[in-house]
């Protein structure tokens, strides 16, 4: 009796572990192997079927478990020497890469992209070089793009040289012509990671666009010498990509856990930066956006869809800030953010 249990213990677990192992071949098999065509689909089909039928006709259960087991060894080691690449039949919108160069004070930042809009949904994009001065550098802003999901979101920062103008930084995929975010397919080796540099027009008309989008902006609290440190990190994070490509994954290296891992040792980890639909909430508990109004009435103020889409191209940003009653704008003599909050952490 003891052993009949045991035994079938161990086949409860064998099939725990075959399950999801079999499902993530299968996917490999039709984004990887397959380029996510018919032919891929027959393939992981014909994967499956095979996976079912050796568990159903080979017995005992640990024989057909060892032979997944050396199967998914040697796919494996296939699967991990796909190398990322520069070179792909690009978007257009992320056919240039940013560069960004430091010296002394001037910050020389090439393939800014500036999108030129016929119209809120169309537009073309095109790349520019920006100069700014670090000593300029006065704050930080946040962009929060939610939509259907309650688990995910997407953050931007809007980083603000006073005189100099505003930039806007986004962790993204690096979209190959014809292809949508897709969670399942940024598991396997797909999609490229791209730090995008855009004027911040261009950030928000593109993200309200699309129907189901919400977008927020916050002020964010953090003492000057913290977001000089935060820019820092991710210009030496876009000049990396730039030599040396790396792949997006929508769970590991995407764009929350990226800014947690150039920011490693200074930020506490929190399971929202992996299921990041409540960020903004985060932030907010952690003292880095208004605390003068409750959270949910300052995500009220601070949707920005309706106020963008009305707002002239010349002054757009200053416009916006204006207008949002949940975006305080406290300045000095000088016009640059007053710094009283913490640390980005």
């Amino acid at each position: 009796m003891f052993v009949k249990m045991e035994s079938s213990l161990l086949a409860i677990l064998v099939y725990v572990v075959s399950i999801p192992v079999a499902a993530w071949i299968a996917g490999a098999i039709f984004y990887d192997a397959g380029n996510a065509s018919v032919i891929g689909a027959i393939l992981a089909a014909l994967w499956i079927g095979l996976a079912v039928s050796a568990f159903v006709l080979w017995h005992p259960a640990w024989q057909p478990f060892g032979a997944l087991v050396l199967f998914f060894t040697l796919f494996l080691n296939w699967w991990g020497s796909q190398k990322p690449s520069q070179h792909r039949n690009w978007d257009p919108h992320f056919a240039q890469l940013p560069r960004l160069d430091i010296h002394g004070d001037a910050i020389e930042i090439e393939n800014v992209r500036d999108v030129d809009f016929q119209s809120v949904q169309e537009g073309t994009p095109r790349f520019e070089r920006r100069s700014f001065r670090f000593s300029q550098l006065c704050g930080i802003d946040v962009l929060i793009l939610s939509w259907d999901s309650p688990w995910m979101c997407h953050p931007m920062f809007v980083f603000d040289f006073g005189p100099d103008g505003r930039i806007c930084i986004s962790i993204e995929v690096r979209y190959r012509v014809g292809q949508k975010y897709s969670l399942l397919r940024s598991l396997y080796r797909q999609q490229e990671l791209m730090y995008v540099v855009c004027d911040e027009r261009d950030a928000i008309l593109r993200r309200i666009a699309e129907d189901g989008h919400d977008l927020f902006l916050y002020r964010v609290y953090a003492d000057l010498l913290t977001v000089r440190q935060f820019f820092l990190e991710y210009a030496h994070r876009l000049n990396e990509l730039a030599k040396q490509p790396r792949w997006y994954h929508g769970l590991t290296t995407n764009c929350t856990t990226s800014i947690y891992a150039q920011g490693r040792g200074r930020m506490q980890w929190d399971w929202r930066m992996l299921f990041n639909g409540t960020l903004d909430r985060l932030m907010y508990e952690r003292g880095l956006l208004d605390q003068r109004l409750p959270f949910d009435r300052l995500k009220e103020e601070s949707w920005v869809n309706k106020i963008a889409n009305d707002a002239p191209s010349t002054g757009f940003g200053d416009y916006l800030r204006q207008e949002l009653t949940g975006y305080q704008c406290d300045v000095d003599g000088s016009g640059a953010h007053a710094q009283s909050g913490g640390q980005l952490r």
